[in-house]
């Protein structure tokens, strides 16, 4: 880049980097509130709330990242045409590419970070936080016991816990669970620690026995040196531990696992989301050339391009639900997942095309009042 390139790539890029951060700093006060039930409800510490909360991020910036080019190639060519100083450097000989060049090349900059988050980062981030809160929401049996206390954990079943640490570890443990009134048993140990499988949470009962009453009334009674009291059915069943779609990488969406299928029963969920990994990117192309031509199509107007703007503005928002129409109807249909490519391509044209297209040949000065031939 020529010097004056240069110049306008620095106009461009600070108002990106101070909406990205602005946009940030909104997505981080949204997960804020709806995170603040780690510590009201689950009595979790500050680090833990801010972990959960920065884990995703990620995904929201990538989101906003298209919008916040747009607004930064608003505001930067608006100070550039209503200072004169890209209408003077057009005049100097710089091209109309050349004006244009800095903000492809930011826009390019953008897709390639937003597709870097999109394929790897977010994966990373979304697998932790979901690890994460996995943990935090599992420890509601846990926080369920109180030292001292008959604490029911569900209709029938009343559980009681001498002592407890609260790192899921009691001591002198006593279970009835009376769910099925056919086989009533009753569990004592003298001591239990709670535990998380990969996909249910339990808890270990160590040294007891279990005795159980059966349909005719007989009593049974066993010793165990150990055993496991499933505590899944206590847990939503939404908080049973596994991916979604967001938290795959690419290739696990494009070659999924058995359980991957059922869970989204069918490829069709799996591959609109691996394809919006690789379009989304695309939008901040898009969008930064929509904004371009705000100001670079057509004639240039001392009065300003505010009509332009709004325009840009509606077309920039279109364009984008667009997208987020076309992913979500490629859930269904596979073919829709041509379109979310389709959407932002047709766009990066149109825009270019309304950028170089040959501008009307100025008007003749008007023949003054009362000349003479």
């Amino acid at each position: 880049m020529i010097l004056v390139q240069r110049y306008m790539f620095r106009q461009l890029l600070m108002p990106f980097v101070t909406a990205a951060s602005a946009f940030a700093a909104l997505a981080l006060l949204t997960q804020s509130l709806s995170n603040i039930e780690f510590i009201s409800n689950y009595r979790e510490t500050a680090f833990t709330f801010i972990k959960v909360t920065l884990l995703a991020l990620p995904q929201l910036v990538a989101l906003l990242s298209p919008f916040a080019l747009f607004i930064a190639v608003l505001a930067g060519l608006s100070r550039l045409y209503s200072d004169s100083e890209a209408t003077v450097a057009s005049a100097a000989g710089l091209s109309r590419w050349g004006v244009l060049s800095p903000v492809v090349r930011l826009a390019v900059l953008a897709a390639m970070l937003n597709l870097g988050v999109n394929l790897f980062v977010q994966p990373l981030a979304y697998q932790e936080m979901r690890r994460s809160v996995y943990e935090l929401r599992t420890d509601v049996a846990a926080s369920l016991v109180r030292p001292g206390e008959f604490a029911n954990l569900a209709a029938g079943v009343t559980l009681y816990a001498r002592e407890s640490d609260g790192n899921g570890r009691m001591a002198d443990i006593f279970i009835h669970d009376a769910r099925d009134p056919d086989e009533v048993s009753t569990y004592a140990a003298r001591e239990g620690v709670i535990v998380r499988g990969e996909e249910r949470p339990s808890m270990v009962l160590i040294d007891g026995n279990v005795q159980q009453v059966d349909e005719l009334g007989e009593l049974s009674f066993l010793t165990f040196d150990r055993y496991e009291f499933d505590l899944g059915d206590f847990v939503d069943p939404q908080l049973i531990f596994f991916f979604k779609e967001s938290d795959l990488f690419l290739h696990e969406l494009f070659y999924p696992d058995s359980s991957a299928l059922s869970r989204a029963r069918g490829t069709e969920r799996l591959l609109a989301e691996a394809h919006y990994r690789l379009s989304a990117p695309l939008y901040n192309i898009a969008l930064a050339l929509i904004a371009a031509a705000a100001f670079m199509a057509g004639t240039h107007s001392r009065l300003g391009n505010s009509r332009k703007v709004i325009i840009a503005v509606a077309i920039a928002l279109t364009v984008r639900l667009a997208g987020f129409a076309a992913q979500s109807a490629a859930t269904d249909d596979p073919v829709y997942n041509y379109v979310q490519y389709a959407i932002p391509i047709l766009v990066m044209i149109g825009a270019m095309v309304l950028i170089w297209r040959r501008r009307g040949q100025p008007r003749p000065p008007a023949e003054p009042v009362g000349a003479t031939a």
